[in-house]
């Protein structure tokens, strides 16, 4: 059996996809343990929204012209090292300081995920093999979400942002193993 580019990112976007679910909904809870209100929540998703979005049509239009992979590696890599400081985050300035580079970092991981998927799907069967990737990372997230709650139940926040950092090291190993074409 081949093993081919889209298994090789299904595989490195499920194990991304489930330590996101780790945190999921339970952030809320992280930014009322540093002394947040739900407005404070706001805020950071705002700060973390705004930032992404500002950085998005550069990360395109980079990635068209160096490819994909490279940038994919790097921002898998800087992801992980982002969550490892989360647990030192100990007041909402910290946290907002923190979301707006997760914010940048977050959109050139986007847009490089979704260009790389449309490159290594088949044009014929792009709908079918899209679905098919987005099924297999959303189930594994959701279970991650059950997970997610009885780790930070019995063991804190602290566990599942080194998970987090962990299983994004993972994920982004995978990456060296997919072979792009890079158009001039």
């Amino acid at each position: 059996m081949k093993i081919t580019n889209l298994t090789i990112f299904t595989i490195s976007s499920s194990i991304q996809q489930f330590a996101a679910g780790l945190i999921g909904p339970f952030y809320v809870i992280f930014v009322q343990q540093i002394g947040g209100t739900i407005e404070n929540l706001g805020i950071a998703f705002g700060v973390l929204g705004f930032f992404s979005s500002l950085a998005t049509y550069f990360a395109g239009k980079h990635s068209d012209e160096s490819g994909r992979k490279p940038l994919l590696i790097l921002t898998g890599y800087l992801t992980s090292v982002l969550f490892l400081l989360y647990p030192f985050v100990e007041t909402l300035l910290q946290l907002y300081v923190l979301q707006a580079i997760a914010g940048v970092v977050n959109s050139l991981f986007r847009i490089m995920a979704s260009a790389l998927l449309a490159d290594i799907t088949m044009l014929k069967r792009r709908g079918s093999q899209m679905g098919l990737y987005n099924a297999v990372v959303g189930i594994l997230a959701s279970f991650a979400l059950i997970i997610g709650g009885f780790l930070i139940g019995s063991l804190g926040f602290n566990i599942v942002f080194y998970l987090f950092s962990g299983l994004t090291i993972i994920s982004t190993t995978f990456l060296f193993l997919i072979k792009e074409k890079v158009r001039k």
